[in-house]
């Protein structure tokens, strides 16, 4: 899987070919068919194990500490790897594996229940908060859980457009506007009155 993560990230799924995979995992045909049957194959495999790794992390985080702990370490946890120069890769077969989803039933199966599951777990997160009085009541927590949940995707996009792009800037905005310091108020001073309208 590792070998086929490296061969779909450098030519995508369908110019990288199971001998591509042969060559870079050093392991012949024989050996590779044994375990899995075709590429298709090795991709829904490589999404399953993204998705059980990655819902392990969110199930153990969510029960540390107070809700402002927990998401702070969600955030260090998902978006801390998108600061690392090696992250090309991954970032480019998290697009690929959802690209090939709206193509491959089996791989769509695999995303759609993945998504389910982390929109579930971050909706029981601000639910819990919610009932502390530390997030707005009135706000439908599985709608801001497919928000939380968009704030990572959407960073995976723009890294694997420019990787250039700054995580701790985004992070920090991303953290404004979680916590309520994103918004100043309605604009007061010369020229305000003409915004308004």
């Amino acid at each position: 899987m590792d070998a086929g993560s490296h061969c779909f990230s450098q030519d995508g799924f369908h110019k990288t070919a199971m001998h591509d995979i042969c060559r870079e995992s050093a392991l012949s045909a024989g050996a590779i068919y044994r375990y899995f049957p075709s590429k298709e194959e090795i991709i829904a495999a490589m999404a399953e194990q993204s998705l059980q790794r990655s819902i392990a992390l969110v199930r153990e985080i969510k029960e540390h500490g107070d809700t402002r702990q927990v998401l702070d370490e969600l955030v260090d946890t998902f978006f801390g790897p998108l600061d690392c120069p090696d992250c090309e890769q991954d970032v480019r077969c998290d697009i690929e594996l959802w690209s090939e989803a709206l193509r491959e039933p089996r791989i769509l199966e695999v995303e759609r229940r993945g998504m389910d599951a982390f929109r579930d777990l971050f909706a029981e997160i601000i639910g819990r908060a919610q009932e502390l009085g530390e997030i707005n009541p009135k706000l439908d927590a599985v709608a801001v859980a497919r928000v939380m949940i968009s704030f990572h995707q959407g960073l995976v996009v723009q890294k694997a457009m420019d990787p250039s792009t700054d995580v701790k800037e985004y992070v920090r905005a991303m953290k404004a506007m979680m916590v309520g310091l994103f918004w100043q108020g309605t604009p007061t001073g010369p020229g305000a009155a003409s915004r308004k309208e």
